[in-house]
This record gives structure tokens, C-alpha cells and sequence, in this order.
């Protein structure tokens, strides 16, 4: 009988499960959270597209970068619901964290491993102060491995505590200032053309992949772009300083 069966494109939930390497009951979880749109329904039998498996993937991969159930919700209730595979695929590359998930949650002594040397009240207090090191309860901590070897080589430095955290509010403030420009750039030029445009998923999949590619080229840049500007600095002030 005609439609009797599903279309060859659409899963069952065990299908479903198995295609994105999860439980049934995960499957479930993930449903009963908002965070999938309805199944299709074929009669008694509920199936799930190639959609559902995106957002599903793209839940998990969330979640995998720490992301709350909240926040998930919040990023996912910005893809429409009749989002093509194409369209989800740009908004998981406009939304996936550029840094990859290492934050450690340690006690002091795991810590100070991880360091490779005691950190004292103070050394700690400057780690915390920078932010490079969050203190979540009594002697427990929230770090990233990368960022702790940074802390460690500024401990080490001859310079104040309050020159650190001078510059470190210089450094986040002008890259917060450049991120919001680059990403309303983004959203301004190649988003918008796409968003208003008459599109296909081959078209979203390469706009995906130009995302993807400008983030390594923008850090590059923005590191070469700081060089520069420090060189030029330097000169300036050589060139202003009174002769004795």
C-alpha cells in the first residue's frame, strides 16, 4: 500500500541511536529536554530525519564543551525548526567553541602536579586573579592544562602582580572589542547573503567550511597584527625619548 512504508531517509529511534553512537534512553533524554523537535509520525511509529541527527550531534558536541542544558537549549532555539542539514551545519560552525574542551576540575595537589611545582597563597591568588585558574570550592579548582602552563611562566616573570593583571585587562578588553567586530562583520556580510539568498546545502556546507578555515587564519592575523603594532609602539617611544 502506498506511504505504508517509511522513506528510505527516515530512522527509527533505535536507528537514530545507533548512527550518532548513543542510547536509546540518551535519545530520550535529549527529546524530553527540548533540545529535538518532534519525531515524524508514520502512523504508530515514530521516525527521525537527518536533521534530528544533527541537532542531536550537535547537543552532544555542546555538552562535550561544557555547555548547560540551558545553554544548549538557547543555541539550538536559534536554528528554525525546518532548518535544512546545510542550514545546521552553519550554525554549528558559527556556535562550536573555538578552543577545544581541556578544563580540569582538581583538588591542590593535583593541581600543583599539573603545574610541576607548590603554588603558596599568593602564587595562587595571582593564577585566580588572572583568571587563569578559578577557584570552585575549598581547595578544589577549574583549570585549563594550556592556561595553567601560561600562569606558571608569568609567576616566574620579575614584574609585579599588578602589572599582570593590567595587562591581562588590556588583553581582554581590545580581543573582546575584536571578536565582537569580526563577528558582526561576519554576520553583516557572508551570514546575511546567505540567510536572504535563495540557498542550498551545498552552499551552507561551504560557507560551514569557510567558518571553520577563517579561525585559525584569524588568530594567525591577529597575532601578526599585534606584532606589528607592538614594533611600532616600541619605535614610538624610542624615537619620543628625550636624549640625555
Amino acid at each position: 500500500m502506498p506511504g505504508s512504508e517509511p522513506d528510505e531517509d527516515l530512522m527509527t529511534i533505535d536507528d537514530l541511536a545507533r548512527r550518532t553512537g548513543v542510547t536509546v534512553r540518551t535519545v530520550r533524554f535529549y527529546a524530553g529536554e527540548g533540545l529535538l523537535p518532534a519525531p515524524i509520525r508514520r502512523g504508530r511509529v515514530a521516525y527521525y530525519d537527518a536533521s534530528h541527527r544533527t541537532r542531536l550531534e550537535f547537543a552532544r558536541e555542546l555538552q562535550d564543551y561544557g555547555f548547560s542544558l540551558s545553554r544548549i537549549r538557547q543555541c539550538l532555539a536559534r536554528i528554525p525548526p525546518n532548518a535544512t542539514p546545510g542550514d545546521l551545519a552553519v550554525h554549528r560552525a558559527l556556535l562550536t567553541p573555538w578552543q577545544p574542551p581541556e578544563e580540569l576540575d582538581v583538588d591542590r595537589a593535583e593541581l600543583e602536579r599539573l603545574a610541576g611545582r607548590a603554588l603558596g597563597e599568593a602564587e595562587l591568588a595571582t593564577l585566580t586573579g588572572l583568571t587563569l585558574v578559578v577557584r570552585t570550592a575549598d581547595d578544589r579548582f577549574r583549570v585549563s592544562p594550556s592556561a595553567l602552563a601560561v600562569g606558571v611562566e608569568l609567576l616566574d616573570l620579575p614584574v609585579p602582580t599588578r602589572f599582570l593583571r593590567q595587562a591581562a585587562t588590556v588583553i581582554d578588553g581590545h580581543a573582546g572589542a575584536v571578536a565582537d567586530e569580526l563577528s558582526d562583520l561576519f554576520r553583516g556580510e557572508l551570514w546575511a547573503d546567505f540567510r536572504d539568498g535563495a540557498r542550498t546545502d551545498q552552499e551552507a556546507a561551504r560557507l560551514a567550511r569557510v567558518v571553520e578555515q577563517l579561525r585559525p587564519l584569524a588568530i594567525r592575523c591577529l597575532v601578526l597584527a599585534f606584532e606589528r603594532a607592538a614594533d611600532r609602539a616600541l619605535a614610538s617611544s624610542t624615537r619620543d625619548r628625550p636624549s640625555e
